[in-house]
């Protein structure tokens, strides 16, 4: 019998072998370069300044595996004149990790966790790279993530007051949304909540639309910009303002089109020359079918809507009142539309259908459509978030500042900003220099005319681990005289 059929070798058994030891050689050499980074910073810092206090080892988490560090510290004394112990590598690589997560492994966490459970993240993350990490690392990466988006957001409200931010790209017409989604709280979070929930609020920013695809039906939004989290409605007005101010020259915004749901947190601050609110076609559309009993009333009800006929409309819902033969609850709801009705007029009829109002013509390749992509945005939330899970508030709003970085655009940059720094120059040039001759090596040995190996057995002498065995065991196969690479 043929020795593969003795046990069951697959494929993706021999890939995944294959990938670790990939993983094992990439491991050593990263160890390489920054055992060798930390060693010149060492021999050429100021030792006037710099008193060597010995090596420490750490281990961090990567995307092939847990990597061992070593590097040294010092202590110096700081412009204060305090007492400080440092580490030059780590400032030297600008290592702000999330704990002992390198940045790329905590990018894809992220990615993963805007979608999955913690514990299904956990499992992905498990397959798909060679490290292992815990339901619970998950969670602080998240938690980690999430507090430094919202001190990014609260650092961006303050340049806004103080008049920091000019934003440079320029259109006539922008677009905003908002709306609210309840969630339940769990532990001390529910002190204080309505029925052990509070409403997370969610806003985004675009500039338009355009066609998915050419000739396509479908349409998407240019240039959206989304936000979230458990906010006053004052602290949610500030984002927003900051948010547009940081992305837009404001003073070439002819208007700013608000669609919410009429509750008074989304329209607060929303009252400047040029700001138009408009109720959510959806919500509308929503409330008189909830409250109006007659289908054929519920299509003229709409109908004049649409078209600002509201005096037909409230002697529509009085007539309606009579009908349902003074009916306590069909009375209470049609009050309860009338009452929502008139606390909104201002924003029923359509912002491209209003009078007095000349809505400018869009940039090129770009369309003003009517609003209403809220609910599908909340969705993405609430698919996340829903569905007989609670949270602590903390909990609720730092996963929600991720996944709105991930509704935005450019979710791979701006989580990258979020958990990773920029190298120094030196580092930069070292790294450069350790990747050329590895490439010079590979290129090298692909033209090389005497392709016949001379040399020890890989790895022979270091420690041997699953992967140097693997590499190892290849040699066996037969004798080195007979290895040839082809």
């Amino acid at each position: 019998m043929n020795s593969l059929t003795v046990e069951t070798v697959t494929f993706k058994t021999i890939e995944r072998k294959f990938f670790e030891i990939g993983c094992e050689v990439a491991r050593t050499l990263m160890e390489q370069f920054l055992e060798d980074a930390d060693q010149e910073l060492k021999d050429g810092r100021d030792k006037a300044t710099l008193r060597h206090k010995g090596s420490r080892t750490t281990t961090i988490k990567t995307l092939m595996g847990e990597v061992t560090m070593k590097r040294t510290l010092y202590r110096r004394i700081n412009e204060s004149g305090a007492v400080e112990h440092v580490f030059l590598l780590d400032e030297a690589l600008n290592l702000e990790t999330i704990g002992i997560i390198s940045p790329n492994l905590a990018e894809k966490i992220l990615e993963y966790a805007c979608e999955m459970s913690y514990r299904e993240v956990s499992k992905a993350v498990s397959e798909l790279t060679n490290q292992r990490i815990s339901h619970q690392g998950v969670w602080d990466v998240v938690q980690a993530a999430g507090e430094r988006q919202t001190e990014a957001e609260k650092n961006l409200v303050k340049a806004y007051a103080n008049g920091q931010l000019a934003g440079t790209r320029e259109v006539p017409v922008l677009f905003e949304e908002a709306d609210g989604l309840w969630l339940s709280l769990q532990g001390k979070s529910r002190k204080g909540s309505f029925q052990g929930k509070k409403e997370l609020k969610i806003g985004v920013i675009y500039e338009g639309w355009a066609q998915r695809y050419t000739s396509s039906k479908e349409y998407r939004t240019i240039g959206k910009t989304a936000f979230a989290g458990y906010l006053k409605a004052e602290e949610f007005k500030d984002l927003r303002e900051a948010k547009v101010a940081e992305k837009y020259n404001t003073d070439e915004i002819q208007y700013r089109v608000l669609n919410g749901d009429g509750a008074s947190w989304i329209r607060t601050g929303h009252d400047a020359e040029g700001n138009l609110f408009q109720i959510d076609p959806y919500h509308l559309a929503k409330s008189v079918v909830r409250n109006v009993y007659d289908k054929n009333s519920r299509r003229h009800i709409m109908k004049w809507l649409k078209t600002g006929q509201f005096e037909r409309v409230f002697s529509k819902l009085e007539e309606l009142k009579y009908q349902c033969g003074g009916l306590e609850s069909e009375v209470k709801k049609l009050s309860v539309l009338e009452t929502y009705l008139k606390s909104n007029l201002d924003g029923i009829v359509s912002y491209k259908e209003r009078a007095g109002i000349e809505i400018p013509s869009p940039p090129a390749g770009v369309e003003y459509r009517n609003l209403g992509t809220m609910e599908r945005n909340v969705n993405i939330f609430a698919k996340r978030m829903k569905g007989g899970k609670s949270w602590s508030q903390q909990g609720a709003s730092n996963i929600s500042k991720i996944i709105a970085l991930k509704i935005g655009k450019d979710f791979p940059e701006r989580i990258s900003a979020l958990v990773s720094g920029r190298l120094s120059e030196r580092l930069i040039e070292r790294f450069e220099e350790t990747i050329k001759p590895t490439k010079g090596a590979v290129k090298k040995a692909r033209k090389s005319i005497y392709p016949v190996h001379q040399g020890k057995i890989a790895f022979t002498g270091l420690k041997q681990t699953n992967g140097r065995t693997a590499i190892r065991s290849m040699f066996d196969l037969r004798p080195l005289s007979e290895m040839v690479y082809r």
